[in-house]
């Protein structure tokens, strides 16, 4: 199954050209890697994937069965934030059950109710799903 295609995708900034006519596709199973050299548009090339930017040419077309989750080169850190709180602040819904499981994992002390018996259980079939 076909999860991504890029097809001959460009950039450009002014004069420079960062890649031209660049095809790519990832099936499933795949793993692949960006491998060149610092300014070469590994990144730009990322950004258009995640549809953060657009190519100067050339489409990519991705499956609807499958989301997109990236991970910014230099991500946005809210002051105060802690690692963690930074990690889950996203619109991800995986990234969601997760903290919500981890936010369950915190409150154990002393937690015996019914109540939060249920709540757990849920987050644990969540994760499992």
């Amino acid at each position: 199954m076909n999860y991504l295609r890029a097809e001959q995708i460009s950039k450009h900034y002014g004069d420079r050209t960062l890649f031209e006519n660049i095809t790519l596709s990832v099936e499933q199973g795949q793993k692949i890697a960006l491998i060149a050299k610092n300014g070469a548009g590994k990144t730009n090339i990322l950004n258009i994937i995640a549809q953060k930017d657009t190519p100067d040419s050339g489409t990519v077309v991705m499956s609807k069965d499958i989301q997109v989750a990236y991970l910014e080169q230099e991500p946005l850190i809210v002051p105060g934030f802690t690692v963690w709180e930074t990690l889950f602040n996203s619109n991800n819904e995986l990234l969601n059950v997760v903290a919500n499981y981890e936010k369950l994992l915190e409150q154990t002390d002393g937690q015996s109710d019914e109540s939060y018996l249920k709540n757990l259980q849920l987050a644990m079939e969540e994760m499992d799903r």
